[in-house]
Protein backbone atom coordinates (compact mmCIF):
# COMPACT_ATOMS: atom_id res chain seq x y z
CA UNK A 1 0.00 0.00 0.00
CA UNK A 2 2.89 2.21 0.74
CA UNK A 3 4.45 2.06 -2.56
CA UNK A 4 1.13 2.67 -4.57
CA UNK A 5 -0.35 5.32 -2.06
CA UNK A 6 2.79 7.62 -3.15
CA UNK A 7 1.96 7.63 -6.58
CA UNK A 8 -1.76 8.39 -5.94
CA UNK A 9 -0.45 11.24 -4.27
CA UNK A 10 1.25 12.31 -7.60
CA UNK A 11 -1.61 11.81 -9.84
CA UNK A 12 -4.58 13.22 -7.60
CA UNK A 13 -3.52 16.99 -9.11
CA UNK A 14 -4.22 16.07 -12.72
CA UNK A 15 -7.82 16.20 -13.63
CA UNK A 16 -7.31 13.82 -17.25
CA UNK A 17 -9.07 9.97 -16.68
CA UNK A 18 -9.05 6.60 -18.05
CA UNK A 19 -5.95 4.71 -19.42
CA UNK A 20 -3.77 8.02 -20.59
CA UNK A 21 -3.56 8.60 -16.80
CA UNK A 22 -2.94 4.92 -15.39
CA UNK A 23 0.17 4.82 -18.58
CA UNK A 24 1.68 8.05 -17.16
CA UNK A 25 2.08 6.59 -13.81
CA UNK A 26 3.43 2.82 -14.33
CA UNK A 27 6.82 4.43 -15.98
CA UNK A 28 7.00 6.42 -12.69
CA UNK A 29 6.60 3.31 -10.84
CA UNK A 30 9.39 1.46 -12.57
CA UNK A 31 11.64 4.24 -12.11
CA UNK A 32 10.74 4.02 -8.38
CA UNK A 33 11.31 0.56 -8.13
CA UNK A 34 14.87 0.59 -9.63
CA UNK A 35 15.43 3.22 -7.14
CA UNK A 36 14.60 1.47 -4.41
CA UNK A 37 16.18 -1.80 -4.79
CA UNK A 38 19.70 0.54 -5.85
CA UNK A 39 19.20 2.24 -2.28
CA UNK A 40 18.79 -1.67 -0.69
CA UNK A 41 21.99 -2.35 -2.39
CA UNK A 42 23.72 0.45 -0.38
CA UNK A 43 22.11 -0.56 2.79
CA UNK A 44 23.39 -4.28 2.58
CA UNK A 45 24.41 -4.54 5.99
CA UNK A 46 28.13 -5.60 6.47
CA UNK A 47 28.97 -9.20 6.61
CA UNK A 48 29.88 -10.57 10.54
CA UNK A 49 31.53 -13.25 11.98
CA UNK A 50 29.81 -15.88 14.24
CA UNK A 51 31.06 -16.46 17.26
CA UNK A 52 32.81 -19.72 16.23
CA UNK A 53 34.31 -18.01 13.25
CA UNK A 54 35.58 -15.51 15.35
CA UNK A 55 38.07 -18.13 17.29
CA UNK A 56 38.93 -19.80 14.31
CA UNK A 57 42.76 -20.41 13.68
CA UNK A 58 43.29 -18.41 10.76
CA UNK A 59 43.07 -15.56 13.23
CA UNK A 60 45.22 -16.26 16.00
CA UNK A 61 47.85 -14.33 17.39
CA UNK A 62 50.92 -14.87 15.14
CA UNK A 63 53.49 -16.51 16.64
CA UNK A 64 57.12 -14.90 16.73
CA UNK A 65 58.21 -18.15 14.52
CA UNK A 66 56.09 -17.42 11.87
CA UNK A 67 57.88 -17.29 8.42
CA UNK A 68 54.64 -16.09 6.18
CA UNK A 69 55.49 -13.86 3.49
CA UNK A 70 53.06 -12.76 1.29
CA UNK A 71 53.95 -12.47 -2.17
CA UNK A 72 53.65 -9.19 -4.25
CA UNK A 73 50.84 -9.35 -6.31
CA UNK A 74 49.64 -6.94 -9.70
CA UNK A 75 46.99 -5.88 -7.44
CA UNK A 76 49.27 -3.57 -4.54
CA UNK A 77 46.95 -3.75 -2.29
CA UNK A 78 48.01 -1.58 0.38
CA UNK A 79 48.46 -3.92 3.10
CA UNK A 80 51.32 -6.25 0.94
CA UNK A 81 54.06 -3.58 2.03
CA UNK A 82 53.16 -4.10 5.92
CA UNK A 83 52.84 -7.10 6.49
CA UNK A 84 55.83 -7.14 9.08
CA UNK A 85 53.81 -5.83 11.52
CA UNK A 86 49.96 -7.05 11.87
CA UNK A 87 48.80 -3.80 13.19
CA UNK A 88 50.13 -2.30 10.30
CA UNK A 89 47.85 -4.44 8.82
CA UNK A 90 44.70 -3.69 10.77
CA UNK A 91 45.28 -0.13 10.67
CA UNK A 92 45.55 0.55 7.24
CA UNK A 93 41.97 -1.26 6.97
CA UNK A 94 41.14 1.11 9.71
CA UNK A 95 42.51 3.98 7.56
CA UNK A 96 40.40 2.12 4.30
CA UNK A 97 36.80 2.00 6.49
CA UNK A 98 34.20 3.98 4.37
CA UNK A 99 37.07 5.34 2.03
CA UNK A 100 39.35 3.88 -0.89
CA UNK A 101 42.91 2.78 -1.34
CA UNK A 102 43.23 6.02 -3.91
CA UNK A 103 42.43 8.45 -0.61
CA UNK A 104 44.54 6.41 1.59
CA UNK A 105 47.98 6.05 -0.59
CA UNK A 106 48.69 9.40 -0.17
CA UNK A 107 48.68 10.05 3.17
CA UNK A 108 49.79 6.84 4.21
CA UNK A 109 53.62 7.41 4.08
CA UNK A 110 52.84 10.51 6.62
CA UNK A 111 50.43 8.36 8.52
CA UNK A 112 53.33 5.86 10.18
CA UNK A 113 55.83 8.80 10.06
CA UNK A 114 53.72 10.16 13.12
CA UNK A 115 52.63 6.28 14.02
CA UNK A 116 55.26 4.22 13.00
CA UNK A 117 53.60 1.40 15.73
CA UNK A 118 51.30 0.42 18.46
CA UNK A 119 53.37 1.90 21.04
CA UNK A 120 54.63 5.47 19.72
CA UNK A 121 50.39 5.57 18.51
CA UNK A 122 49.08 5.66 22.11
CA UNK A 123 51.56 8.59 22.85
CA UNK A 124 50.22 10.06 19.81
CA UNK A 125 47.45 12.87 20.48
CA UNK A 126 44.27 12.13 19.17
CA UNK A 127 43.56 15.55 17.59
CA UNK A 128 46.66 15.00 15.48
CA UNK A 129 46.21 11.65 13.82
CA UNK A 130 42.61 13.29 13.36
CA UNK A 131 43.59 16.13 11.57
CA UNK A 132 46.63 13.92 9.39
CA UNK A 133 43.41 11.49 8.33
CA UNK A 134 40.78 14.49 7.70
CA UNK A 135 41.02 13.76 4.05
CA UNK A 136 39.30 10.62 4.56
CA UNK A 137 36.74 11.51 6.41
CA UNK A 138 34.98 10.68 9.96
CA UNK A 139 38.43 11.90 11.54
CA UNK A 140 37.37 11.64 15.17
CA UNK A 141 35.80 8.39 14.93
CA UNK A 142 38.75 7.18 12.63
CA UNK A 143 41.58 8.49 15.20
CA UNK A 144 40.05 6.95 18.38
CA UNK A 145 39.77 3.90 16.84
CA UNK A 146 43.26 3.74 15.95
CA UNK A 147 44.26 5.04 19.30
CA UNK A 148 42.07 1.91 20.81
CA UNK A 149 43.17 -0.69 18.92
CA UNK A 150 46.52 0.41 19.90
CA UNK A 151 46.60 0.34 23.76
CA UNK A 152 44.47 -3.36 23.12
CA UNK A 153 47.09 -4.49 20.38
CA UNK A 154 49.86 -4.31 22.96
CA UNK A 155 48.36 -5.93 25.54
CA UNK A 156 49.47 -9.69 26.59
CA UNK A 157 46.14 -11.15 26.96
CA UNK A 158 44.51 -11.45 23.10
CA UNK A 159 44.32 -14.44 22.08
CA UNK A 160 42.35 -13.66 18.43
CA UNK A 161 42.71 -10.72 16.10
CA UNK A 162 38.89 -10.54 16.23
CA UNK A 163 38.27 -9.81 19.87
CA UNK A 164 40.23 -6.40 19.18
CA UNK A 165 38.57 -2.90 19.09
CA UNK A 166 37.73 -2.01 15.74
CA UNK A 167 38.45 -5.30 13.73
CA UNK A 168 35.58 -6.60 11.67
CA UNK A 169 35.21 -9.47 9.35
CA UNK A 170 37.66 -7.38 6.67
CA UNK A 171 40.64 -6.46 8.92
CA UNK A 172 40.74 -9.89 10.61
CA UNK A 173 40.58 -11.60 6.75
CA UNK A 174 43.25 -9.36 5.52
CA UNK A 175 45.12 -10.28 9.18
CA UNK A 176 44.89 -14.13 7.97
CA UNK A 177 45.66 -13.16 4.75
CA UNK A 178 49.19 -11.08 5.20
CA UNK A 179 50.55 -11.45 8.65
CA UNK A 180 49.83 -15.39 9.40
CA UNK A 181 49.66 -17.16 6.02
CA UNK A 182 45.88 -18.79 7.21
CA UNK A 183 44.73 -17.31 3.72
CA UNK A 184 43.06 -20.44 2.56
CA UNK A 185 40.87 -20.69 5.83
CA UNK A 186 38.99 -17.37 5.36
CA UNK A 187 36.91 -16.02 2.27
CA UNK A 188 36.79 -12.41 1.95
CA UNK A 189 34.19 -10.23 1.09
CA UNK A 190 36.01 -7.31 0.17
CA UNK A 191 36.55 -6.44 -3.37
CA UNK A 192 40.42 -6.24 -3.17
CA UNK A 193 41.20 -8.01 -0.63
CA UNK A 194 38.96 -10.92 -3.01
CA UNK A 195 41.18 -10.04 -5.71
CA UNK A 196 44.41 -10.79 -3.93
CA UNK A 197 42.97 -14.09 -2.17
CA UNK A 198 42.40 -15.03 -5.61
CA UNK A 199 45.77 -14.23 -6.93
CA UNK A 200 46.84 -16.55 -4.12
CA UNK A 201 44.44 -19.41 -4.43
CA UNK A 202 45.39 -19.51 -8.16
CA UNK A 203 48.67 -20.27 -7.45
CA UNK A 204 50.78 -18.29 -10.20
CA UNK A 205 53.18 -16.68 -7.31
CA UNK A 206 54.56 -19.86 -6.60
CA UNK A 207 55.97 -20.76 -9.80
CA UNK A 208 57.82 -17.55 -9.93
Amino acid sequence: MGLFSEFAFIGSGSSSGGTGHASSIRPSIKKFEKKEEAQKKKRKVSPRLTAAQMRDVAYLRRRPNNRWIPPKSPHELLQEGHYHDPWRVLVICMLLNCTSGGQVRPILNDFFTLCPDAKTTTKVAQTEIAQLTHSLGFKNTRAEKIKLLSQSYLKEGWTHVTFLPGVGKYAADAYAIFCTGRWDRVVPEDHMLTRYWEFLRKGEWIME
